[in-house]
């Protein structure tokens, strides 16, 4: 007789649809998203499989541990599913946890010598946006983003002219045209973005930082507080400037790598899950925040 719960406890669901449908799209900690083949999903990527049960979020609305898996996929009965597990050359649980014993290092600032000459970046950047020649920059940030003057100062948002595809190398770093949108957080530079006029590319980064392991304004995330978290830094800047002391913001700056890095996970498990919710912004416009 076949222990189905001891079996089910035993598989890697992932691997075993891995198996089935090939690497996924995504891969994050804890689970593999694919498209979903129930349905033959042609665009997105809807199936999301964990280590012991799968759902669709799609069309089809399908989901279950892996037994329900190998019925739906291959169109057999629950027994032969059972057995067709039982009797196979599986990925088994502890393989998979076997290769994730070893934390990832804990993301870390760029150097001393760096930091110096991004603040030199900053400081100019930012004297150029209130300036004469920063005042299109300023009209974009205020009437197309909603941000009043009071969040662009405290931000420390800044401008640097040029043509939307220039670069240009400031104390020895190449630094791309546009707004600039510094990093900093308990007054560490973690790295500079900037938000080009045109191109197929909008934000580029200034050389040498590190914004993949940092979150945006994560020194304004207090404890017991409501906490947003947005992919990008102007959606974090308007929630905090609607929110202000009743509510935080942070942001983790791009969806190419959303993903909270692990030296920040004690400051978010401190707040208040906050639902997505609809809020209001300057000048009639709306955004949704998650």
């Amino acid at each position: 007789m076949i222990d189905v719960e001891k079996l089910k406890a035993q598989l890697d669901l992932r691997q075993l649809v891995e198996r089935d449908l090939g690497k996924p799209r995504f891969r994050g900690r804890d689970y593999a998203a694919f498209k979903c083949p129930l349905h033959s999903e042609h665009k997105g990527y809807s199936l999301v499989v964990y280590v012991h049960h799968w759902r669709c979020f799609g069309k089809c609305h399908a989901g279950g541990d892996a037994i329900a898996w190998v019925q739906h996929y291959h169109q057999i009965t629950f027994q032969e599913a059972c057995e067709r597990l039982a009797a196979g050359d599986l990925p088994h649980i502890e393989k998979v946890n076997a290769a994730h014993r070893t934390p990832e290092p804990m993301a870390q600032t760029p150097d001393a010598a760096w930091q110096a000459k991004a603040r030199r970046i900053i400081d100019e950047a930012r004297e150029r946006l209130w300036s004469p020649e920063g005042q299109r920059a300023l009209g974009y940030l205020v009437w197309e983003r909603g941000l009043s003057e009071k969040i662009i100062e405290l931000a420390q948002l800044g401008y640097l002219p040029g043509a939307p595809t220039a670069w240009r190398e400031i104390e020895g770093l190449n630094v791309p045209c546009g707004i600039l949108i510094p990093w900093i957080v308990d007054d560490a530079v973690w790295g500079i973005k900037v938000r080009r006029a045109a191109g197929e590319q909008r934000y580029q980064q200034v050389s040498g930082g590190n914004i993949r392991g940092c979150l945006y304004l994560a020194d304004r995330i207090l404890p017991r507080t409501p906490l947003i978290i947005t992919e990008g830094e102007f959606d974090a800047l308007i929630a905090w400037q609607v929110g202000w002391d009743f509510m935080r913001a942070a942001a983790i700056g791009s969806a190419s790598h959303a993903r909270i890095d692990r030296r920040w996970y004690g400051r978010c498990s401190a707040c208040r899950v906050l639902s997505p919710v609809w809020m209001p912004m300057p000048q009639g416009r709306e955004h949704l925040h998650n």
